[in-house]
This record gives C-alpha cells, structure tokens and sequence, in this order.
C-alpha cells in the first residue's frame, strides 16, 4: 500500500494557504480589461467591455447579486475569417492576394465547362493546385485542358510564380458562381 498524504488533509503549513472570501463582493476591476506588458494598448473591443463595466456598476442595486457574465460586458462574436487575418496581418504573413484575384477571373480564364467543375485551390512553393469536383472531370480535364489551364493561369499570374498546376479532387462542395 501506498504510503503519503491523504487527498483530504488539511496542508501542513497554514501560512501559505490563503482562504477565499466568497462574500466579497465584485468591484468594477473585477470586469474591467487592463492594459499588460504584453499588450500595452486596448483594443476597441477591450475599451467597450470596459464602458460596459462601467455601465453596469453605475447601475448596480445594492443588495442583488452580480451576474458573472453580465449583458453589459458581453462582446459579440467576431468572425472566424477576421481573427485569422489579424493573425496573419501580425505575423506579416502574405496571403497571395493573387489567388484571391485569380479565383474571380477563373470563368474567363478557362473554358465554361472546365469553369464549372474547376477552382483554384491552393498555392504552395510554386504550384498550383486546382481543385476539380470528381475523379471523372479530373481525367478529363487532364487529358484535354491542362496544358491550355497552366497557359492561362502563367498568363495571369506571371511566368515565374506559377511553376506547376496540378489537379487535386476536392470532397467537399466548391463554391461555384452560378452561370
């Protein structure tokens, strides 16, 4: 059997425990965002949770209960795209604006069946990747259009970024303008 503590026993020294005050009650600090070392500046979200804040202990009643997560102080969602790009942004990493450019002259790049079954995917160290919706259009188009496909995209984009297209079939839906 194992000797040591009891999970339950109380700690030897006293000194260093310091009991919790659950009676104290929450000041304005408690829900406030503060500036850190790390982040000197608050953002506009930070400064309207802490107008929030302020808000909210401006008009507080003196003997109810203070909700944990106060209406005043709730931010609204902020999307998943915007966070990635301020990421991005703060770590100066470049998003190949031209794919994005790309993606949009697809229809008039490559013919109107390829443009409905095709779209520029990914671009990683020089090679295309075109995203096609079946196995079947894939031998298809790489039978007939992959030369023409890598012509067009090298015309558009400039001889010495794109080295390579390759087809890759893509399992979820591709988002295709309607034509």
């Amino acid at each position: 059997m194992r000797k040591g503590k009891h999970p339950f026993e109380a700690p030897q020294d006293s000194e260093d425990v310091t009991p919790t005050d659950f009676g104290a009650r929450p000041d304005e600090s408690a829900f406030r965002v503060e500036p850190t070392p790390g982040r000197p500046r608050l953002t506009p979200r930070d400064q309207a949770r802490n107008l929030g804040a302020k808000n909210l202990f401006d008009h507080i009643i003196p003997g109810l209960p203070i909700d944990a997560d106060p209406p005043e102080t709730r931010q609204d969602a902020e999307p998943f795209s915007a966070i990635i790009e301020k990421t991005l942004k703060r770590l100066k990493i470049d998003a190949s604006p031209w794919l994005d450019d790309l993606t949009e002259a697809w229809p008039t790049l490559v013919p109107p069946d390829v443009a409905k079954v095709t779209c520029p995917g990914k671009w990683d160290a020089g090679i295309l990747y075109v995203y096609v919706t079946s196995s079947i259009h894939l031998f298809e188009i790489r039978r007939a259009h992959l030369k023409r496909i890598e012509q067009a995209v090298r015309a558009f984009a400039g001889d010495n970024r794109v080295r390579q297209v390759r087809l890759m079939v893509n399992a979820v839906q591709l988002p295709f303008p309607a034509h």
